[in-house]
């Protein structure tokens, strides 16, 4: 049959079997999903069968438009009902990807995977970036499910046309110049098991770029007391704001960069359970869709989008893609970082990026701790590679976009009840982390050393923290709830020192944001965002007064750290420790995790000893079958077999002493970690 051809046409004749007897309209109205269903589960694979069904639908429908039509009325095509633009969206959509979800979306919520419902949340309310009723004619299959949605299929209709982006809205986008390094901190909403055991949500987001977290603490002599401490961010984000609101005020304005030369990293930083994979999951697919856009501008049309997806687990670098396979870093005569044997996979159209991503996602290391029984144990980077023809005819990369899920960070109180692997997971974590967060001060210093060699995350992400258009987001993500105070506040307390050396600190308004900076990502990506149910949602005002004094239960504290934390004297340098202070604590915190990298280093060290010394005992081991074999033999002489087996004997002796010593030092290590755990 015709379908039998096409998929020996497609390299896929050795699926003909599974294909056989299917009519050629069931065979193009297939989806992703379905894919298994037929054995098609390598990742190629499934990439050539959606190629193909998309050419079969593009080719049906030329045909379609070539049968003539009587002369009854017809709706225009574009906006047809069964493929509606972003912008006839029900109002709905868009809270899909809030974390409040009100009752009447819970109701219709069935009408979300419907057919002919349109796009879900990914790019819903980006009327602004279209013409009206206005698609492309390349007929790509849009992405039909919430990605950020873990517990849920993600749907993909068949393939259809797709709205295309403004060139203009693009064209303007292009040409933004965003600052080198935002940070934006974004709380959730209190959830079913916090409520059930009455957690109060202690975080206020006062206004567009301030929030207040409200500690409850016990005096001497028993008496409680509210501590208020204020923090001021370029963007403070509440449990309202939708996933949409995120891009635009984060990523969108670094799309543009990439067609600069630019490298962009935005990565989202918080405690296990805080809402950073929630955070991130749509954030490269809404990018990717931007790209592949941008892309179809005749400017661009010689560029190509690639994508890798690859994760960080204990010093360890594995491709997500490519069946976890270990990848080895190295550097080139340029100086260039590279990640050897890590696969780049091109796409042309938003659903394969979102298939190869929650690939990706469900290769990723995870683990339970203390603080949370799912959490993410490693480090997942998104890549989006833009490629041009260079000089000699091969690619050249033109802009790199790199999205980081960290690892959940936690302290060391709550690794109380982990094993000695979850330690030392959560300690190279922290260490990464830390290094991280160096890395970023010099970005926005413009140091002409960045420490990037402090981790493995660093030194991938090398040529992210060089070059003039080098920028960065930070999205710090926090719990609201009374029981996570301390990592709340720890996490807004690495977040401010993550911006507090800016160049720029002192031009700063008493919101501690850059005035030529404020409400940038809304402003930059051309976008309202009035539905915004909170106080966030308020154009930033171009001069911003100092927020109100609250009631002081102690002295008000200036400094560099949070601004106007309200403490008592005495707690003043616990509570937030100035300038001064924080080396000696980093120095602390560097010792001990040099003691982790260098158990880290010998625990390769022993694998791969340990490796040798059972290949060496195998070649003994032959030598010993073949001995026996001699002396079984009639004439052969003892003396020889007995010198022989000696010498055999003493080398299996001292390959297994040197193994011996190997572990010998690598126990008193994990002994000497312990004992800090333990102080």
């Amino acid at each position: 049959s015709s379908i039998l051809d096409r998929l020996e046409e497609a390299g896929l004749g050795h699926y003909s079997d599974a294909f056989s007897g299917m009519a050629e309209s069931t065979f193009r109205g297939l989806l992703m999903q379905d894919y298994g269903k037929f054995g098609v589960t390598a990742m190629e694979d499934k990439q050539k069968l959606f190629r193909l069904i998309k050419r079969l639908n593009s080719a049906a429908g030329s045909a379609d438009r070539r049968v003539p039509e009587a002369p009854a009325a017809r709706p225009p095509p574009a906006c047809s009902d069964k493929a509606p633009p972003f912008h006839t969206n029900p109002v709905g959509m868009q809270q899909e990807t809030c974390y409040g979800t009100s009752p009447d979306l819970l109701n219709n919520r069935d009408n979300f995977f419907d057919g002919n419902a349109g796009l879900l949340d990914l790019n819903a309310h980006d009327g602004d970036l279209l013409s009206p009723c206005e698609t492309t004619s390349h007929h790509e299959p849009p992405p039909r499910g919430p990605a950020v949605q873990e517990d849920e299929a993600d749907f993909l209709g068949p393939p259809s046309s797709q709205p295309q982006y403004n060139a203009q809205a693009l064209e303007a986008l292009e040409n933004t110049n965003p600052p080198k390094i935002r940070v934006v901190v974004r709380k959730r909403p209190l959830n079913k098991k916090e409520i059930d055991r009455a957690d109060e949500d202690i975080v206020n987001v006062m206004g567009p770029t301030a929030l207040q977290v409200n500690e409850t603490k016990v005096k001497v002599d028993l008496t409680k007391y509210v501590e208020k401490h204020m923090f001021s961010f370029d963007d403070a984000l509440d449990e309202f704001v939708s996933n949409d609101d995120v891009y635009r005020c984060t990523v969108q304005p670094l799309v543009g960069t990439l067609f600069r030369g630019g490298k962009a990293t935005c990565f989202a930083y918080g405690q296990t359970g805080s809402g950073k994979t929630y955070t991130m999951s749509p954030l490269p697919i809404r990018a990717g869709t931007e790209l592949i856009s941008a892309l179809r501008l005749p400017k661009h049309s010689e560029c190509q989008l690639w994508v890798s997806n690859f994760e960080i687990y204990g010093g360890k670098v594995f491709d997500l893609l490519n069946t976890r396979k270990k990848l080895d870093i190295r550097e080139d005569g340029k100086k260039q970082v590279c990640i050897v044997g890590l696969k780049e996979h091109f796409v042309e159209e938003p659903a394969e990026i979102q298939q190869l991503i929650e690939h990706g996602a469900g290769a990723r290391s995870t683990g339970s701790t203390g603080a949370n029984e799912d959490s993410s144990r490693s480090h997942s980077i998104v890549q989006f590679a833009v490629k041009g023809p260079g000089k000699t005819g091969k690619l050249r990369l033109v802009g790199k976009l790199s999205f980081i899920d960290l690892a959940g960070s936690e302290r060391g109180a709550d690794t109380y009840d982990n094993d000695k692997q979850t330690r030392l997971e959560g300690a190279e974590i922290n260490k990464s982390l830390l290094a991280l967060k160096e890395c970023i001060r010099a970005l926005d210093l413009d140091k002409t050393h960045v420490p990037f060699r402090g981790s493995k995350l660093t030194e991938v992400l090398r040529d992210s923290f060089v070059g003039k258009e080098a920028r960065t987001v930070m999205i710090a993500n926090i719990s609201p709830n009374s029981t996570s105070v301390e990592h709340t506040l720890n996490t807004l307390r690495y977040a401010d020192r993550v911006k507090e050396l800016r160049k720029d600190k002192q031009e700063r308004a008493a919101g501690g944001v850059t005035p030529g900076n404020m409400g940038y990502g809304r402003q930059a990506a051309g976008a309202s965002t009035n539905s915004r149910p909170s106080s966030a949602a308020q154009q930033r005002p171009q001069n911003q007064a100092p927020l109100p004094p609250v009631p002081e239960t102690g002295k008000q504290v200036g400094g560099s750290g949070p601004r106007g934390v309200v403490v008592d004297t005495r707690q003043q340098q616990a509570a937030n420790p100035s300038r001064e202070d924080v080396p000696e604590e980093d120095c602390l915190l560097f010792q001990r995790e040099e003691l982790i990298s260098s158990i880290m280093q010998e625990e390769d060290d022993l694998i791969a000893a340990h490796r040798q010394q059972i290949e060496e005992t195998m070649e003994l081991v032959r030598k010993e079958m073949n001995l026996l074999s001699e002396v079984d033999q009639p004439g052969s002489r003892i003396d020889s077999y007995v010198s022989s087996l000696a010498a055999i004997l003493s080398q299996k002796a001292e390959s297994t002493a040197r193994l011996q010593q190997q572990l010998s030092s690598f126990v008193r290590k994990l002994k000497e970690e312990e004992s800090m755990q333990g102080r």
